[in-house]
């Protein structure tokens, strides 16, 4: 088997191991790169609560010179890998949420009734969902600071574009519905050369799944059941498991 990994490089290490681990292939491409915008001390100077969504939010706030005070505040992660890089990083006081944006609206909730914190969201420059908007419709108001931008391909490699062409991919994963819609982009780019039909697709939950349903063939289509990579990696190995 040959899987196809679409995160950014650093995400996609972890997984890549895990999936070496069952005696497949891994090639990486990268359909979204992410560039690091500054946080500077003062963008966290009225925060009492810090919400991140993403590793890569974490990541920026790492190389800034705001991460002294930061992790002195409490934080809301989106899951458990966003938590588990929090506490590499030194937070102490970590919520970690279920594993989607939504998912954190009724902790932020509690805390704004009970405590009236102001809070400040780190994210990307594009947000799969729109946490401050949710929280605006409960008369929530958080300050966002854009702590990364994200990029999507413009080409796919000429790797894997071959791999494609003579049918070498079996297993594409893909993590967020900007990927998938990159994905699918590039790839109509190569509908007279390359047959896709058989390619699977592991997807980390259903907004992602549904930005290929339709374009995809339907019955190649798998969903973690809970959207983190622990539950993604679970897919694959049933996969691994059949004759």
């Amino acid at each position: 088997m040959h899987v196809l990994i679409t995160r950014p490089k650093d995400d996609a290490e972890p997984l890549k191991s895990q999936i070496e681990q069952l005696g497949w292939r891994t090639s990486l491409e990268p359909l979204i790169s992410v560039v690091a915008e500054p946080i500077s001390p003062a963008a966290l100077a009225n925060a009492a609560t810090l919400i991140v969504t993403s590793r890569n939010a974490l990541r920026s706030l790492a190389a800034s010179p705001a991460l002294q005070h930061a992790v002195t505040l409490p934080l809301l992660t989106v899951g458990p890998g966003t938590a588990s890089l929090a506490r590499e990083m030194g937070f102490q006081r970590i919520f970690e949420g279920p594993g989607t944006g939504a998912g954190l609206v009724p902790e932020i909730t509690r805390r704004a009734t009970s405590r009236g914190e102001p809070f400040l969201y780190l994210s990307g420059d594009i947000l799969a969902f729109d946490l401050p908007a949710a929280l605006a419709e409960k008369k929530i108001n958080v300050q966002r600071v854009i702590a990364y931008r994200s990029v999507a391909a413009e080409t796919l490699s000429p790797a894997t574009t071959n791999a494609l062409e003579k049918r070498e991919i079996d297993i594409v994963a893909l993590m967020s519905p900007r990927t998938a819609r990159t994905w699918t982009r590039l790839t109509a780019k190569l509908a007279a050369r390359a047959d896709l039909a058989g390619v699977t697709y592991v997807c980390l939950s259903e907004n992602v799944a549904s930005a290929i349903k339709g374009v995809m063939p339907a019955p190649a289509i798998l969903t973690a059941a809970r959207p983190n990579l622990e539950e993604l990696f679970i897919v694959l190995k049933r996969l691994a498991a059949r004759p």
